[in-house]
């Protein structure tokens, strides 16, 4: 058995984040959080799962996005511990130092028992981490939308029923609770919020993005939020065409992992603007990045 993520004895653990309960997607919950909160906060995985089986997967991960040199020599990598154990256990939880987490992760726990009573589990693990830590931020997975008051009157800070993009949600509301709320306004199917890709007008070429976004604003009733410049290889009409879904991807990549500028597509040389400068310069193969506002603003005269 492999021992360097089994860990039962009482520590006092703090300023870390808890992970209880584990499925598939849980490195990728890891992997969002250790990307907004830093390589070196020490996440603690608690759940019934098989220690080598679990072992494995964090070693995976660990090796995926620890930094390392060009020789390959590891500079920093992330600290991952397994505590095996239910957390619903007041020993367990205690033994991860739930009294000084930073916050809690509590996912619809498959390893468990069936998906159909995993919210009947997130419950009593609410309920468990309540009773030591009354102040902690605790962010609780639900399968069922109709669960989500059970479960928050259980004590839980926040409520992310499930979906594709679980992981981003879970850890927006865990480092900042409401974003996750203002993330599914943005990216949400059939938000009258929803982000969207626009063409800019000819017009507007080789003029400054501060016009741009006040003939949005005045114009379109829309906030111009990012500028995507499509690679030179591309017409116009190819720009037109494109369709929007993988700005949403994108989008939620980037406030997920970085909070650089300007970033590659992964798609070509696609580049993407969030929030450059006003003096920007819009140029044929710029489009923008907009939220509707509802409401257009009256021109000055």
């Amino acid at each position: 058995m492999d021992q360097r993520y089994v860990q039962r004895e009482p520590r006092a653990w703090t300023e870390h984040f808890l992970v209880l309960g584990w499925h598939r997607g849980v490195p990728a919950v890891a992997r969002a959080l250790i990307a907004t909160a830093g390589i070196s906060a020490p996440i603690i995985f608690v759940n019934i799962g098989e220690p080598e089986d679990i072992g494995k997967q964090l070693d995976n991960l660990k090796d995926a996005i620890s930094v390392k040199d060009a020789l390959g020599n590891v500079l920093s990598a992330p600290t991952f511990l397994h505590i095996q154990g239910s957390p619903a256990e007041k020993e367990v939880l205690q033994s991860a130092g739930t009294s000084g987490a930073k916050a809690l992760i509590i996912v619809a726990d498959e390893v468990a028992g069936a998906l159909s009573g995993a919210d009947d589990r997130t419950f009593r693990y609410v309920i468990s981490v309540r009773e030591l830590n009354k102040d902690a931020t605790i962010v609780a997975e639900v399968v069922s939308p109709g669960r989500t008051g059970y479960i928050k009157n259980a004590g839980a800070s926040e409520i992310e029923v499930r979906d594709t993009r679980q992981p981003f949600y879970l850890v927006a509301v865990s480092r900042a609770p409401g974003l996750g709320s203002g993330a599914r306004q943005l990216f949400g199917a059939g938000s009258a919020q929803a982000i969207r890709k626009q063409v800019v007008p000819q017009e507007l070429w080789n003029k400054n993005l501060a016009e741009c976004r006040a003939w949005f604003r005045n114009e379109r009733a829309e906030l111009v939020i990012g500028i995507i410049s499509d690679p030179e290889s591309l017409s116009v009409n190819d720009v037109m065409g494109s369709g929007t879904g993988w700005v949403q991807g994108f989008i939620e990549r980037m406030l997920a992992e970085s909070g650089q500028d300007v970033l590659a597509e992964a798609r070509g040389q696609r580049q993407v603007r969030i929030n450059p400068p006003d003096d920007y310069v819009i140029g044929i193969r710029d489009s923008a990045i907009v939220i509707p506002t509802g409401r257009k603003l009256a021109a000055k005269t």
